[in-house]
């Protein structure tokens, strides 16, 4: 069953009207079944809606709402950024300091021509360390459970940076997780303590943590693969990636930090807030803040982020000076961030149904094998059932569908594809990994 909230509707909103919206979820839900609930949250001209479509689980056909549990991924990225400005505006650390004088004495820090890796860098994604740490196993079904700080320090001794720091974007769950850590050493307290004093405490968000409250248990969405299958949840409160997508979370709570930032709420955070939301920046067209993936349009700045682990997806989205934001958060791998930016901005169109076409089980295995971007970022593609699944080093693998011969989508992001290339002799020499419209080319080496 649908469910709205009790607050009215005003008839200026930005956003189209409940049924409108209903409309756009079921078609997610009961239509193209990308997910099996999803939880949407909109403040416009200083008021807050809530509309939400169906069901925890198989067994359990309650529709979640405002209040029901999420992991948020990734979004976990910008409460990091909120603990390192707050830990800078109370003169703990500065942006400029190297994250290899907060850790331990011995342990080493990769640099490159005489640059070191900054706190402000980990945030930015200007680090020049990789997405993941190639020790890291991405087959494990809770993966970062069993990830542990020497196994983070081992890593790092080893790696040599490829490029110069804050020289080219490259997200990294490893840098934040890493700024993260950093961070606590310097608190001589753990991730979860430092979040809940400093973040969530003052704001009062009482539905965001690691470990969940007796209260949040009870309220917690199961989480479904894109498959829809259930799944574990992930545990990363243990290791050192706390920082880079350990918190769960409610629609409600994430709509009370949007009011904190359009300045509808007074809290001790309001400064480090603000550090988070300057344009630091411009690295190749792209507005570089601190934690916030950001662009400037007109007279005000697109902010958010998303998330995503093994069964949740969520995203943040908002203009600040329009004071206008959406919060979406499904129970499924399945990608529908697309709904958010859509509701946000309605000239943005939702994404067309992706269409699974047969193809000849020879050309399948013909695409497997190992794809090189460098030595240090391989993806394997295996053969499944009319499919594909690719995995990338310390990453877990998914499933990619042909839509032609040669032009795959992603499972988890149908804003992903994979196009296999072939020479004139029709042999698979590389795929063309296009993300957001952006092709990155990965030689096939066996």
């Amino acid at each position: 069953m649908p469910k709205t909230d009790r607050n009215p509707q005003a008839s200026h909103s930005h956003f189209p009207t409940n049924d409108e919206i209903l409309s756009i979820l079921s078609d997610r839900v009961d239509g193209r079944r990308q997910s099996v609930g999803i939880v949407v949250g909109m403040i416009d001209g200083g008021r807050r809606r809530v509309v939400s479509y169906g069901r925890h689980s198989a067994d359990n056909t309650s529709t979640p709402d405002g209040d029901s549990v999420f992991e948020i991924g990734s979004i976990t990225k910008v409460y990091t950024a909120f603990l390192l400005a707050d830990m800078v505006g109370r003169g703990e650390a500065t942006f400029d300091e190297p994250v290899q004088d907060l850790l331990p004495s011995g342990v080493a820090v990769p640099e490159r021509n005489g640059r070191k890796i900054t706190l402000q860098q980990l945030s930015t994604h200007l680090s020049g360390l990789p997405r993941m740490p190639d020790n890291f196993n991405g087959d494990d079904p809770d993966p970062y459970r069993h990830y542990t700080v020497d196994a983070l320090y081992q890593f790092l001794a080893a790696h040599e940076l490829t490029r110069d720091v804050d020289t080219v974007e490259e997200y990294s769950n490893l840098g934040v997780g890493l700024l993260g850590h950093a961070l606590t050493c310097r608190a001589n307290k753990d991730y979860e303590t430092l979040i809940r004093e400093r973040v969530t405490g003052p704001l009062g968000m009482r539905s965001t943590s690691i470990e969940l409250s007796d209260s949040m248990k009870i309220r917690l969405v199961p989480g479904h693969d894109a498959s829809l299958r259930p799944v574990l949840g992930w545990n990363l409160g243990p290791s050192p990636f706390a920082g880079a997508g350990a918190l769960r979370s409610t629609v409600n709570d994430q709509l009370t930090l949007l009011e904190t930032i359009f300045g509808q709420r007074k809290s001790s955070l309001d400064q480090a807030i603000e550090e988070t939301m300057t344009l630091r920046q411009r690295v190749a067209d792209q507005d570089i803040a601190l934690g916030w993936g950001a662009k400037a349009l007109g007279d005000d700045v697109l902010y958010g982020h998303d998330g995503g682990t093994a069964g949740y997806r969520s995203m943040m989205l908002f203009y600040r000076r329009a004071r206008t934001g959406v919060v979406l958060m499904s129970n499924a791998a399945g990608d529908v961030g697309d709904i958010a930016h859509h509701l946000l901005n309605p000239a943005k169109p939702l994404n067309k149904a992706r269409v699974i076409v047969p193809v000849d089980q020879a050309v399948l295995q013909s695409y497997t094998g190992r794809y090189e971007l460098r030595a240090d970022f391989v993806i394997i593609v295996t053969e499944a059932d009319q499919h594909l699944i690719a995995q990338a080093t310390g990453q877990g693998p998914f499933g990619i569908f042909p839509e032609n011969a040669q032009e795959f989508f992603a499972d988890f992001d149908l804003n992903v594809q994979v196009i296999f290339n072939v020479d004139s002799h029709g042999v698979v020499v590389s795929m063309t990994l296009r993300q957001h419209g952006k092709d990155t080319e990965m030689l096939k080496i066996g």
